[in-house]
């Protein structure tokens, strides 16, 4: 009997559970990436480091694009979402927050507010896709718009770049 009455307070339980730890589950899913990653974009040099830091509650990820431009993205978990903090080489530093992952495993964050994006003349990372395909291939996608736009993902769009794992 006891383990009846568990049985069904656990069905009421898990799905909450699962709802609420969604976010958590990508994040240690994002983990997996540690490494180094390079685009197989053909003529493109950019490279793709990521590190679990922080006694496993921050993933940094380092991006390089030539010897003097690089940015950083930091995910990290606060209360119930995840965040990534951009910090681009414009000087300004967008929030994002995850916003839903499609069946194929493609996780979405979107701008929700961020530091030094006062020039209207600047632009910001406004919305960026991450996937870990099937082949092990990794696909990434960032929008940026100008500051202060309204943002149409409609026509706010960019291509995908996918990037390969190198070796050790």
């Amino acid at each position: 009997m006891k383990l009846l009455s568990l049985l069904i307070a656990t069905a009421f339980v898990l799905p909450a559970h699962a709802t609420e730890t969604a976010p958590r589950a990508v994040f240690d899913g994002l983990k997996q990436l540690a490494g180094d990653w390079k685009s197989i974009k053909s003529g493109s040099a950019t490279t793709v480091n990521y590190r679990v830091i922080a006694n496993g509650s921050t993933l940094v990820e380092s991006w390089t694009m030539s010897p003097t431009r690089q940015s950083m993205t930091v995910y990290t978990l606060d209360g119930p979402r995840l965040i990534a903090t951009h910090y681009c080489p414009q000087g300004n530093a967008p929030r994002l927050q995850l916003t839903q992952t499609d069946d194929d495993g493609t996780h979405h964050f979107l701008f929700f507010d961020g530091a030094n994006l006062q020039d209207p003349a600047g632009s910001h990372e406004h919305a960026f896709r991450i996937r870990l395909d099937a082949s092990g291939t990794l696909t990434r996608n960032e929008v940026y718009i100008r500051n202060g736009a309204t943002y149409d993902p409609k026509t706010d769009v960019s291509e995908d770049e996918t990037f390969a794992r190198r070796a050790p």
